[in-house]
């Protein structure tokens, strides 16, 4: 083998890698995006169905599942992922808390109600959030931060 083709093989694989983790960075995004985002909000006929409907249509249940807690945040993405930069600061870990507050709306598994039928109670607020980011975009969100 020629004495290059190491540092060929070594750069591709290094290259191949930073690929992976660009493509995983972007799908976790993506997931955010589906489990938390959702502005301008939905409209529903029926606010008090907003959660029942979102959750189905985000795939956070299914015919055997209820995920029991969620929060969807309702601001732009910029703003959003602002918190992974200057709109931020670190807390602990990878994660980030957000400058400002944002309107959200919590939707919280009602008791007693099991999958397929989940029914969730809805709760809005204006709060800041902690986030975590990677590649400077928000791939989790942690919680709300209560005012």
């Amino acid at each position: 083998m020629a004495p290059g083709g190491c540092r060929l093989s070594g750069a591709l694989s290094f290259l191949l890698l930073a690929a992976w983790l660009a493509l995983a960075s972007a799908e976790s995004y993506q997931k955010f995006l589906r489990e938390h985002f959702d502005h301008p909000p939905t409209e529903v006929p029926d606010r008090g169905r907003y959660c029942d409907l979102l959750m189905k249509r985000r795939h956070m249940t299914s015919p055997h599942h209820c995920k029991h807690l969620n929060t969807f945040v309702h601001a732009d993405t910029s703003r959003i992922i602002a918190v992974c930069g200057e709109g931020g600061q670190p807390t602990k870990g990878d994660l980030r808390e957000s400058a400002e507050s944002f309107p959200l709306t919590l939707c919280e598994l009602e008791k007693g109600s099991w999958a397929p039928d989940c029914r969730y109670r809805v709760s809005d607020s204006v709060e800041r959030i902690i986030i975590a980011c990677e590649d400077g975009f928000p791939v989790h969100l942690e919680t709300e931060v209560p005012n």
